[in-house]
């Protein structure tokens, strides 16, 4: 398949890596003369230095044979004109990042059906808000409908899991511990692994017991009831929204007179503060102290570490941190920050999940970028289908979380044999990816 990335940010990086791994002809635009040489030296793809609205460079490079072009730089105007241009030209679907909401209004983009647009900011929201429902998880990922969850999260220290086998630590009913992220990377347990202080797991299970199963770690899970947010921008705003919707009650803290009252005329069941939230007496008025989550979620990186370490230090329960430059992941990992996001790399599985065939139902990125999570339905005549589990030459690099078919759901043991319709929660390692999809692909 033929793709256009426009940007060569933190996004367009991670795309472009992906894509690479499964032999995708690749052609990135992008304006920064050492990116562009960087990218020509470490990845398999054609670096173009350029302005991606440019339509004489698009069509020299072949964007009219081209089935994708994802426009992801950190410019909204860039994207949108890029998006255009290139649907004007000939390719086939443009996706399109919009960090605004109201650029997303533009009539050219709603009226073209080949024109996807992607809002970052209203993922990141709504990634919050399906943590508030699993307190205790760093992510959240239903998937069969919602009858499975597939749960990130960091055991307790005092957990009674360390140095054992797997196969010898007894877990909750219908819970499989998928993959491991290590400093060293993503690793695919086996019933000989033993965790090690420091893991983070990701384990698939039953939505309705996933408490039973973050207790069996040591997490425990309360009921979300108050929420403090540090910035009505964006995010701040949609995830204000949404769990006034969900009947938590929310305390906004916004600097600036004119946009806290603003902000408060729009959203009148939040209390809205006006002040900063690397404040401590601001803190305290907003309740940081008896609130179960407290979100930085300005646009300034070192704001929102801050005011996140101040919050946790004031007795917040779980502190969540918005981050946009890649080198200050680390950073917050280093300090303990519960969930540090990306708007940014919130959006890189599902623009993946864009380029790969339609038995894949859904996909997500694993922390580092080099596993993923994905939800294959099997489609008649796939290979899955001629043998059991341990017949096949399944990936040593990917393990089935679980099955899904009908209203069951399975563990599949090594005698388990798929059938037509199910619906497989996959955790693998990148690598594998082309090897799962020729697997449960139809004919």
């Amino acid at each position: 398949m033929r793709i256009f990335i426009v940007g060569a940010g933190e996004v367009g990086i991670h795309i472009a890596s992906s894509l690479v791994l499964e032999g995708h002809d690749l052609v990135i635009v992008e304006r920064d003369a050492k990116k562009v040489a960087d990218l020509q030296k470490s990845m398999d793809l054609l670096a173009v230095r350029g302005n991606g609205c440019n339509p004489r460079l698009l069509k020299k490079h072949g964007i009219d044979s081209a089935d994708l072009m994802f426009a992801v730089s950190d410019n909204d105007a860039v994207n949108i004109l890029s998006s255009i241009t290139a649907r004007a030209i000939g390719v086939k679907q443009a996706v399109v990042r919009i960090g605004n909401p109201d650029m997303g209004k533009n009539p050219l983009v709603k009226k073209d059906p080949g024109i996807t647009p992607l809002f970052p900011e209203r993922l990141v929201a709504e990634e919050i808000v399906g943590l508030t429902k699993v307190p205790g998880a760093g992510k959240a990922r239903s998937f069969g409908d919602g009858k499975l969850v597939l749960l990130q999260a960091r055991p307790s220290i005092s957990a009674p899991i360390y140095g054992r086998r797997l196969k010898e630590i007894e877990g909750p009913a219908g819970w499989i511990l998928a993959g491991i992220h290590r400093s060293s990377g993503t690793v695919i347990p086996r019933g000989d692994t033993k965790l090690r202080p420091g893991d983070l797991l990701y384990a698939v299970g039953p939505n309705e017991t996933a408490a039973d199963y973050l207790s069996s770690i040591g997490l425990e899970s309360e009921t979300v009831e108050h929420v403090v947010i540090a910035g009505a921008g964006h995010v701040g705003a949609a995830l204000a929204r949404m769990l006034i919707h969900q009947k938590v009650r929310v305390t906004v803290i916004q600097r600036g007179r004119e946009r806290a009252f603003d902000f408060a005329a729009k959203v009148p069941e939040a209390l809205v503060l006006e002040g900063n939230a690397i404040d401590n007496e601001m803190l305290a008025e907003a309740g940081v102290a008896e609130a179960d989550y407290f979100v930085s979620a300005t646009q300034d990186d070192e704001n929102n570490l801050l005011a996140a370490l101040l919050a946790r230090q004031a007795g917040a329960r779980v502190v969540v941190a918005l981050y946009h430059r890649p080198e200050f992941l680390n950073l917050m990992k280093a300090v303990q920050i519960d969930v540090p996001v990306s708007p940014r790399m919130m959006i890189a599985g599902t623009i993946l999940r864009m380029v790969h065939r339609r038995e894949i139902l859904s996909l997500d990125l694993v922390e580092g970028g080099d596993a993923e999570v994905v939800e294959f339905k099997v489609p008649a005549k796939a290979r899955v289908l001629k043998r059991t589990l341990a017949e096949m030459r399944f990936p040593r690099a990917a393990i089935v979380g679980a099955v899904i078919r009908g209203n069951q759901n399975f563990i599949p043991g090594g005698d388990f044999r798929f059938e037509e319709g199910d619906r497989a929660v996959v955790f693998t390692l990148s690598e594998a990816l082309p090897q799962l999809e020729r697997l449960f692909r139809g004919r």
